[in-house]
């Protein structure tokens, strides 16, 4: 039987120091691991977590997730080899294709994000086994490329960060565990199953042994009102920035006029937090009385969750959040 795990999230735009002493602190209260995110242009996902890797000992460091377009699949595995060596084999690559905005800001792109995916992990994978690679894809060209060095484990877990049908296609045929993303319902949980199991059979993989990591945003207080409170910024924020009806948004509840006028809101500078109903909330993340806040973290691990990552909000409190989730929660 698959043991369920609990972590904690930071994003790049976290203080360092405080990701870091965060990080220390998950470690110290027994959470089973720290991811990081990398959102452009803020901390860099690699060099934080190499300082995380220095400062810890047990807890696993999960990168998730980095795109292949910046980071070409060769200097990927560099890197990822060397800090599974660094971690001596806690380190787990998340590999997701990327904010578009972010990519266009950048010159970046492929005809395919699934290509892109495909091909990355493809040739991380068989970097980190030792080959000389040369390759021409829809994506990537390399030639005659090998490390010149052994990483501490020949396959580092791979795990894809995904959300369309297609993409959870992929994840199951080729990765070994998805990365859910933040925002997602028990409703989307099970979609995202059902896709993930599609790719499972198409690849040939056991679908009991690939892991579902949930991220989810969190927010734990005697006073649950205020628990919600401390969510809706961040929940509009992100439906902002979307701007479009997904089916992450669909199979939260949130319709698809919603999420149109939350887009124009937020190409117009606003954050329309006031668009946040409770019942949004309740669908979208995790918040309210430890006991509210029990029965959300069930219904996810119910609906086939493996680990669940808490995104603590409001995040001058993080440091407390985590205590109170590993006191009153776990």
């Amino acid at each position: 039987m698959v043991r369920n795990a609990f972590g904690v999230v930071f994003s790049g735009n976290y203080p360092l120091e405080r990701i870091l002493q965060g990080a220390q602190l998950a470690e110290q209260l027994g959470f089973d691991s720290c991811w990081l995110g990398e959102d452009f242009f803020y901390h860099g996902g690699i060099a934080v977590a190499t300082a995380i890797a220095c400062n810890t000992s047990r807890i696993t460091i999960g990168l998730g997730v980095l795109s292949p377009l910046p980071r070409h699949p060769a200097l990927t595995a560099m890197e990822v080899g060397t800090l599974d060596q660094l971690t001596r084999g806690r380190l787990i690559l998340g590999v997701g294709y990327g904010v578009p905005a972010w990519m266009r800001q950048m010159g970046l792109g492929c005809r395919s994000s699934l290509s892109a995916m495909r091909e990355g992990v493809e040739l991380v994978r068989r970097l980190l086994a030792g080959e000389q690679v040369t390759y021409n894809g829809n994506c990537f060209v390399l030639d005659r490329v090998q490390l010149g060095f052994t990483p501490y484990r020949s396959s580092i877990p791979i795990y894809l960060g995904v959300e369309g049908p297609k993409a959870l296609q992929l994840s199951g045929e080729i990765a070994d565990g998805t990365v859910i993303s933040i925002l997602s319902s028990p409703e989307y949980l099970e979609f995202a199953r059902e896709n993930i199991a599609i790719g499972c059979k198409r690849g040939g993989r056991s679908i009991e042994a690939h892991r579902l990591v949930v991220y989810v945003i969190f927010s734990m207080d005697e006073n649950g009102e205020r628990a919600r409170q401390a969510v809706r910024h961040t929940i509009a924020e992100y439906l902002g920035a979307g701007g479009r009806p997904t089916p992450l948004t669909r199979y939260g509840g949130v319709p698809d006029e919603l999420m149109e006028l939350m887009g124009a809101e937020y190409r117009s500078g606003r954050i329309p937090v006031e668009l946040v109903s409770d019942e949004l909330v309740s669908r979208l993340a995790v918040a309210g009385t430890p006991e509210e806040c029990v029965t959300g973290i069930q219904r996810l691990l119910a609906c086939g969750a493996h680990e669940i990552v808490f995104f603590p909000l409001p995040s001058s409190e993080a440091e407390a959040q985590i205590e109170r989730i590993s006191q009153q929660l776990l």
